[in-house]
C-alpha cells in the first residue's frame, strides 16, 4: 500500500521537497571526476545520467581534451558566424579553419612551365600570395584560381601566336604577289644588305638573318636598302621586273601622246598598242 503523504498541520508551513544529496564537488583537486558522477546531473540535464559515453570520462582532462577535439570537427554550417564584432583574433582563427595556410608563401603559386615570365614575373605571385592570405583564402580556393589563370594564359598566348603566325603568313604571300618572277632576286638583295651591315661578323650576320626570314615586311626594308644602295654600285646581276614595275610601264604606255594624237597614224598607235599587249602578257607570267 502507497505511502500516504501527512496532510499539513493547520497553522504550519508545508514540508520543502528534499533536494538530491549532492558531493561537495564532482571534481577531486588533482582532476578526477567521482565515481557515478553524472547521476548528479541537475534538473535539465537528466539525460546525461544514462549517456554511456560520459562514464568513460573519469577526470576533468579527459573531458576537455574529447570537447577541444569536437570542437575541431565541428562542420563548417555549425562554426561561428563571422559579425560586426569580432576582432583580428577571431577573423584569423576563422580564416584557419577554413583552410588559410601559415604564410602566404606557404600557397606556394607556380607558373605554368610553358607561360613566359614576362606574362607572369614572380613579383606579381608574391603580390597575389599577400593579397590571397590577407583575405583568408583557403589553399583549396588558390590552387583552383591558379589552374584557372595558368589555363586561360596558355590560351591567350597561343591565340596571340596563331594570330600573329596567320598575319605574317597573309604579309609573305602579298610579297609573292607584289614581286612575281623577281622574288628570288629581292630575297638575295634583302640576303645582301643584310651582309653589309653585318660587316663580316658572321654570327651577327646568321642571327639578323634568322629574325628577318620571319617577317615579310623586314624582308622587304632589306631589299629596299639593297636597291638604293645598287644605284650607285655597278651593277652586279640583271634585275627582273616585278607586277608592279610592268603596271608602270603599262601606264606609262597608256599616257602615250600617240594613242590620244588624232594625227598619230595607225602604225604608230599599233606600235604603242603592241607594247602595251607584250608587257601585259609577260605580266601574267610573273
Amino acid at each position: 500500500m502507497a505511502e500516504e503523504e501527512t496532510p499539513p498541520v493547520e497553522g504550519q508551513a508545508p514540508a520543502a521537497p528534499v533536494a538530491p544529496t549532492v558531493p561537495p564537488s564532482l571534481v577531486s583537486a588533482d582532476g578526477s571526476l567521482v565515481d557515478n558522477w553524472q547521476q548528479h546531473a541537475p534538473e535539465g540535464f537528466e539525460d546525461l545520467k544514462d549517456d554511456k559515453t560520459l562514464s568513460t570520462m573519469k577526470n576533468v582532462w579527459n573531458l576537455s581534451k574529447s570537447y577541444v577535439h569536437v570542437r575541431k570537427q565541428v562542420p563548417m554550417d555549425k562554426m561561428p558566424r563571422p559579425n560586426e564584432n569580432w576582432g583580428d583574433a577571431d577573423w584569423q582563427e576563422f580564416y584557419k579553419a577554413g583552410g588559410r595556410p601559415e604564410t602566404p608563401k606557404d600557397y606556394n603559386i607556380k607558373r605554368h612551365p610553358d607561360i613566359p615570365e614576362d606574362f607572369m614575373p614572380q613579383e606579381v605571385i608574391d603580390g597575389y600570395q599577400e593579397v590571397f592570405h590577407k583575405h583568408g583564402a583557403s589553399q583549396k580556393l588558390v590552387d583552383a584560381l591558379s589552374e584557372y589563370n595558368n589555363e586561360l594564359t596558355l590560351k591567350q598566348i597561343k591565340a596571340n601566336a596563331d594570330a600573329e603566325t596567320e598575319h605574317n603568313t597573309r604579309l609573305w604571300d602579298q610579297l609573292h604577289d607584289e614581286l612575281g618572277r623577281a622574288y628570288d632576286q629581292k630575297i638575295f638583295r634583302a640576303e645582301k644588305a643584310i651582309e653589309r651591315g653585318s660587316n663580316g661578323d658572321e654570327g651577327f650576320y646568321q642571327a639578323v638573318l634568322e629574325e628577318v626570314n620571319k617577317s615579310a615586311n623586314l624582308i622587304k626594308l632589306m631589299y629596299r636598302i639593297e636597291d638604293q644602295f645598287s644605284e650607285h654600285s655597278p651593277v652586279e646581276k640583271a634585275s627582273i621586273p616585278t607586277p608592279a614595275d610592268y603596271d608602270e610601264q603599262i601606264d606609262a604606255l597608256m599616257k602615250d601622246p600617240v594613242l590620244s594624237n588624232p594625227r598619230s597614224t595607225p602604225a604608230e598607235r599599233n606600235k604603242v598598242l603592241q607594247k602595251i599587249m607584250r608587257l601585259r602578257e609577260e605580266k601574267s607570267r610573273t
